[in-house]
């Protein structure tokens, strides 16, 4: 290696059930595409160049070493390199918390101003809490997870000699991101239907809901009988009164990744042209007991 270069050294232990050293190819590659890529984007909020090396696997389960090489004449280099590791134990092991890296990498460093210490506490922060890389290292242990021989994995910064952090099978889980759902009902949603379903099967009718366009799945079983039989005329304007489940489905970061529509019942319908709704045996019942939750169709 170069005298001009830095190296950094993270090693990944993986420690088996028995007493083999070596790992399914598949799953082993595939994991370490999610850890090469977290360390990738950490290099990349942290504005570091370098370049990644693999030093041949040794025994004792089975030992990866990651070699980070960085130019020592960038100046990331000489603020940022010794957090470099640090901040992937971090997001591998959840060990230590961002104002514990910041001091310990901060330490004894002198730095030109203090707009220049805001600057790399302001990169620390993205690189902590950034959620691709979050997102990289979910997929790491979803991979090893499914890979019953590993019964846990340890993490070391080998450039400070650190003491390793050893992540058990059973938290694995814990590092594994996953979608929230909610539900919500609009119990007098109205429709304006764009393109029903005229035939059996599970396609999606499309309408306008409060000014929107919407696909939706029809889940009131009498009505849906009563449009592939031929009973209702649809026409520009026809418009249905009708329970409307909302299901939000959320990334595993909180934001909106999806919705999705379906219509539980139909109260009553407008077709075009006319000013008022006819209501359905539902509808009835619903109007009659205006605080009651409507009944459900016999066929479903």
């Amino acid at each position: 290696m170069s005298e001009e270069n830095l190296s950094q050294q993270f090693q990944v232990h993986y420690y088996f059930d028995d007493e083999s050293h070596s790992m399914n190819a598949f799953v082993r590659n595939r994991a370490e595409k999610d850890l090469l890529e977290a360390v990738k984007r950490i290099l990349e909020l942290s504005d570091v160049t370098a370049e990644i090396e693999t030093e041949a696997f040794n025994e004792g389960g089975l030992i990866e070493t990651l070699n980070l090489i960085i130019p020592s004449l960038s100046a990331v280099a000489i603020f940022l390199s010794p957090a470099i590791n640090e901040i992937l134990k971090h997001h591998f092991t959840k060990n230590k918390t961002d104002d514990v890296i910041k001091e310990e990498t901060l330490k004894g460093l002198q730095l030109d101003n203090s707009l220049k210490e805001l600057d790399y506490e302001t990169k620390f922060a993205k690189a902590l809490e950034d959620k691709l890389v979050k997102k990289h290292v979910s997929n790491y242990y979803s991979r090893i997870i499914g890979y019953e021989k590993v019964e846990k994995i340890g993490f070391k910064n080998l450039s400070i000699k650190t003491d390793e952090i050893v992540i058990p099978r059973s938290r694995f889980k814990d590092f594994i991101l996953v979608d929230d759902k909610t539900v919500t009902e609009d119990d007098d949603a109205e429709i304006e239907i764009i393109s029903p379903v005229l035939k059996e099967g599970t396609f999606n009718w499309r309408g306008s809901y409060k000014e929107q366009r919407i696909d939706f799945s029809m889940g009131d079983a009498r009505f849906k009988n009563e449009v592939i039989n031929g009973q209702h005329q649809f026409a520009n304007g026809f418009v249905m009164s009708c329970l409307l489940q909302v299901t939000t489905t959320f990334d595993e970061f909180g934001d909106e990744k999806r919705r999705s529509y379906s219509v539980r019942k139909v109260y009553a319908i407008k077709e075009s042209g006319s000013t008022n709704y006819t209501l359905r045996p539902l509808g009835f019942k619903k109007k009659e007991g205006k605080d009651q939750r409507p009944l459900f169709d016999d066929g479903e």
